[in-house]
């Protein structure tokens, strides 16, 4: 019999370590972002819950540390960067309460370890899911419908950047197409004088009578009534960085066919200028020549030479 050899326990581990590695490393797509929840030193209740429920919103893209951190995104910014990088997370939700700055929620991301943008938002009414009571849930996994509503989200400046910011933290993994029973929740933002308003609500569908389906929103949970207190935008490099897509996905470019940010197309057409004189057009009875004015036509021609 030969001898078995044993492979040490260092070996194993660096081998773990390269697997972490390369998981961790750049890719052509990258996986669906994961968001961090964590809590400062002093919570209050209603921030607590309100982590909670964004964590369960999340689900199963979200990792929620139970310890008390002693963290000020906005004195500090390594800390925060060193948990998103520990845990691999590129989007992280903050929560914290003092006197001077009650209820305190602080939404933001990181790009190749480093803070990208962040928002310091305080939470005046909250709603969970659990004082909801729905009796429809939302599926864990499950993309969401987003919508917007309101100018003030258009206008150059935080509220802008916040949409942005919203769109990339709940909007799920990336799809190709979904199957209608595979909507099952809307998250609907409401910006109107200088605050936000996020619900959340469950999509029912019930009998018509006919092939297509009605449509019932029902309330289930979480709802904040929030107000925007500090931001910190990125750099114009840094959010060039972060934008830039790989060559190898870029798709070729169509001439006169661009795409919003929700992915839809919108096209230009251009025309050119039109013959008439040649366009047959049925002549309507009411305004042919008349046999008298034919004849009078007729006569003046006629003189004229």
């Amino acid at each position: 019999m030969g001898k078995q050899t044993i492979q040490p326990k260092e070996t194993r581990k660096k081998a773990r370590v390269i697997r972490m590695q390369r998981e961790r490393a750049p890719k052509l797509k990258e996986n669906t972002k994961s968001s961090l929840v964590l809590r400062g030193n002093k919570t209050s209740q209603i921030i607590f819950e309100a982590l909670k429920d964004i964590h369960r919103v999340k689900n199963p893209h979200s990792r929620m540390l139970s310890r008390n951190n002693d963290i000020h995104p906005f004195e500090d910014e390594s800390k925060m960067e060193f948990l998103c990088e520990k845990n691999d997370c590129s989007l992280f939700a903050f929560g914290s309460h003092n006197k001077k700055r009650p209820h305190n929620l602080v939404l933001g991301r990181t790009y190749d370890g480093r803070l990208l943008d962040m928002f310091e938002l305080g939470v005046e009414k909250f709603k969970s899911v659990v004082e909801t009571k729905a009796k429809a849930p939302k599926r864990i996994g499950s993309k969401p419908c987003i919508v917007f509503q309101g100018d003030e989200w258009e206008v150059e400046g935080p509220l802008k950047s916040l949409k942005n910011l919203l769109l990339d933290f709940f909007r799920g993994d990336e799809v190709d197409s979904v199957a209608l029973p595979g909507l099952d929740h809307v998250m609907a933002c409401t910006a109107v004088g200088g605050k936000v308003y996020l619900r959340h609500y469950h999509i029912a569908f019930k009998k018509s009578g006919g092939k297509i389906p009605r449509v019932q929103l029902e309330s289930t949970g979480p709802s904040l009534d929030l107000v925007l207190r500090r931001s910190k935008l990125p750099s114009p490099d840094l959010w060039r960085a972060a934008c830039k897509q790989p060559k190898q996905l870029r798709p070729k470019k169509v001439k006169n066919v661009t795409k919003n940010e929700m992915g839809d197309k919108v096209g230009r057409i251009h025309l050119g200028r039109q013959d008439l004189s040649s366009m047959k057009v049925k002549k309507v009875k009411a305004l042919r020549e008349t046999p008298a004015e034919k004849k009078r036509k007729l006569g003046e021609e006629n003189n004229g030479t």
